[in-house]
């Protein structure tokens, strides 16, 4: 799978247009973010854009099912039956509130077989989360209503070609279940200040405009982060497979990644770029977000390259954070260069552009060093890639 979409879903009866967040992850980069559409306008853009490229793999903020105790209750054998229960019914689960529904005023929680599935018990072991009950269609945090909501659209998605996992194999088009606190960890996202310092940690994948957006809301950080968790774990994700395991066929399972911790700042490779495709033993200096190593081609004794770890054609393109470290990696390069060359100067640049003379993709400042008598006269230094306007001292 290429291609990555999060959607952060939402159950309200009116104003869900602002509150439904989807993101894309496109090449390991942030591609958009974007909100406007309605639950069932949602859908429709994700089957038509499925149509588009079906290398895809999306996930749903809501819960797919409910406890399998619920689900053989009403005598639904199969999820395909308890969807179509919901969509049948679920209005009117949500108007009454009666058990085993709760969470409005005066309904409070009843004592039930099982509030959770499965898959929310696991999850609750982890530090970060505390998963609701699907039961629960009222009160801070409810996810009933989303889910009730949602599970309907499920079925449409599956007639339309989708393998919606457990349940089915994990075939593009492939729809998860995600739950963002387990992606994003513990981050206070009411506060916008948190927000924005946590995206500016560790995601290079996201560049300054939209993680502008990505910070604006609890909603468009959610979507946006759990994009790029999920491209990070791309490999884990295709190597899912349909379970036999008889109460996830009903109740499904949230998919989070197996690898504990959130991962350090991903060298994001793009398959045919030949910078992204450097290998280990060739990085002579690296930092938090750039590697450089030396030029293939050099043009001067210790010629070295210093490039972001996420691929981007333009550095300008990427977050001030990533720009901060490639250029303090640059001066890092310069000093070690002193010591190992002892050169007497540098020219240090890069072409942004093909009409600059950029020819890989891939952003790249030069370091060169620069050696007394190496050219007949340096003055000029870079205006020389203009030969006619580079000797200025002769007009």
């Amino acid at each position: 799978m290429s291609r990555v979409v999060a959607v952060d879903w939402s159950g309200a009866k009116t104003g869900a247009r602002s509150r439904i967040w989807l993101a894309e992850v496109r090449d390991g980069r942030l591609s958009r973010l974007e909100s406007g559409r309605d639950r069932a306008g949602l859908i429709k853009h994700l089957i038509a854009d499925a149509k588009a490229d079906p290398d895809v793999v999306v996930g749903l903020d809501f819960a797919f099912s409910f406890p399998r105790w619920f689900a053989e209750e009403r005598g639904a054998t199969s999820i395909e039956e308890l969807w179509n229960l919901v969509a049948e019914r679920g209005e009117d689960w949500l108007r009454s509130c009666r058990d085993p529904f709760w969470g409005r005023r005066g309904r409070g929680k009843p004592d039930l077989p099982e509030h959770f599935r499965h898959t929310e018990r696991r999850a609750s072991k982890a530090k970060s989360s505390n998963p609701k009950s699907v039961f629960q269609i009222g009160g801070a945090g409810a996810v009933g209503a989303g889910s009730i909501r949602g599970m309907p659209h499920l079925a449409r998605l599956r007639t339309e070609g989708f393998s919606i996992w457990p349940f089915h194999e994990a075939q593009p088009p492939l729809v998860i279940e995600i739950y963002p606190r387990l992606l994003t960890g513990l981050v206070n996202k009411t506060d916008f200040d948190a927000r924005r310092t946590y995206l500016a940690e560790d995601f290079p994948e996201i560049d300054d405009v939209l993680a502008c957006k990505a910070m604006s809301s609890e909603d468009a950080f959610d979507a946006a982060v759990s994009a790029v968790i999920m491209s990070r774990h791309l490999d884990e994700i295709s190597a899912l497979t349909a379970t036999a395991d008889p109460a996830e066929l009903i109740e499904g399972t949230i998919w989070w990644p197996q690898r504990s911790g959130r991962p350090p700042p991903a060298r994001v490779v793009v398959p045919g770029c030949a910078f992204c495709d450097v290998s280990e033993e060739s990085i002579v200096a690296e930092s938090r977000h750039a590697l450089a190593f030396r030029d293939r081609y050099p043009v001067n004794r210790g010629h070295t390259l210093v490039i972001p770890k996420v691929h981007g054609k333009s550095l300008f393109a990427l977050n001030a954070q990533i720009q901060a470290d490639v250029w303090r990696l640059v001066a890092t390069v310069r000093d070690e260069l002193r010591s190992a060359c002892n050169p007497d100067g540098f020219n240090v640049g890069l072409n942004d552009g093909e009409a600059a003379g950029q020819t890989v993709e891939h952003a790249h400042v030069h370091v060169i060093p620069r050696f007394e008598g190496d050219v007949a006269d340096p003055r000029g230094g870079v205006r020389w890639v203009l030969p006619d306007h580079a000797p200025y001292w002769d007009q």
